[in-house]
């Protein structure tokens, strides 16, 4: 498949990629390109105006100092794993390694894993597929097939980085044309399927922030797929343990229109010491905590089963790497 025509930007550093973009409000930005150019070869996505950022040589770093470790937003998914400095953050490095291929992991950056578009079975579709229906409300339509409602958009977020870093409590680093911001990773997703990132024009994802504490913890990744050397997460979990303070964090991603940390499974399990019982009604809980529609073959109710059995098998897996 040929890619659409588009005008096309390499700048030489942020400043000149952020005039472009704010000059030009349907650009899109190519990192890695995994997802935005399968996109446009499908026709889901067509903008007029591709700015590359990967010659930004700045944005690829892996750096800790006296309070947090930074990520470059360019960052290839490749050096997470195997950097020494994040060895101890293993679901972060476990969901690094599980994403798609080694081609996918050494082109695709943590920035763009992190801002990829929401995904459908109605929409990530060819052009051809597509045409056999009207056109759905996030490809430019009126309805959303998934649910049968208008002017709404029920695509799942897939991503599986994002809730390997919600439950370190990562904050993302923002530039604008009016500077830096920074923010909490959990507020940066809308909730919009359609529109699934709080960007504004001029808006570049920079740097991933992970506070220090975040090593003394255990953690691991979790992860279904139908085959996992390419796919996207039918369902992926994401777990963060202080033994020592008994507090949990855990996060999902590919349940609902943005990733989702588990308020309320949290406030369970903390304070307490994990058992087979805790973990039980940790699942049930876990099961609440999204909803799920059938954006793919599997059905609302499966995902939720496997909600609550990724959390036991992330558990489990954290637990033997602290044996």
């Amino acid at each position: 498949m040929r890619l659409p025509k588009f005008d096309y930007f390499e700048p030489q550093d942020l400043k000149e990629a952020v005039s472009i973009i704010q000059n030009e409000p349907s650009a899109k930005i190519l990192a890695g390109g995994t997802d935005i150019l399968v996109n446009m070869k499908h026709r889901v996505e067509c903008p007029s105006v591709i700015v590359n950022i990967k010659r930004i040589t700045d944005l690829d770093y892996i750096r800790q100092d006296t309070e947090d470790i930074r990520i470059g937003s360019l960052t290839p998914l490749k050096r997470i794993y195997s950097d020494p400095v994040l060895q101890h953050l293993a679901g972060l490095t476990q969901a690094a390694f599980s994403v798609g291929s080694y081609h996918h992991q050494a082109m695709g950056t943590l920035g763009g894993n992190i801002c990829q578009q929401n995904r459908c079975k109605y929409y990530n579709q060819s052009q051809w597929w597509r045409s056999s229906r009207p056109a759905c409300f996030k490809a430019g339509g009126e309805i959303c097939h998934v649910v049968n409602k208008k002017k709404i958009c029920y695509s799942s977020y897939c991503g599986d980085l994002a809730p390997a870093l919600l439950v370190l409590n990562a904050k993302i680093a923002i530039l604008g044309p009016d500077g830096t911001r920074e923010i909490l990773l959990e507020d940066f997703f809308s909730g919009d399927g359609k529109k699934p990132l709080n960007l504004n024009d001029g808006d570049i994802v920079t740097e991933i922030i992970i506070p220090l504490e975040a090593k003394a913890g255990v953690g691991s990744y979790a992860k279904f797929a139908n085959r996992e050397s390419i796919d996207f997460p039918i369902v992926g979990a994401a777990y963060w343990a202080s033994t020592q303070n008994k507090q949990y964090r855990v996060a999902f991603t590919a349940v609902d229109r943005k990733p989702i940390r588990g308020h309320r499974v949290e406030a369970g399990l903390n304070g307490k010491d994990l058992s087979e019982d805790s973990l039980d009604a940790a699942c049930d809980v876990a099961a609440k905590e999204a909803k799920p529609v059938k954006t793919s073959i599997y059905s609302p109710s499966y995902k939720r089963k496997m909600m609550g059995l990724l959390i036991k098998d992330a558990v489990r897996r954290a637990k033997r790497r602290s044996a």
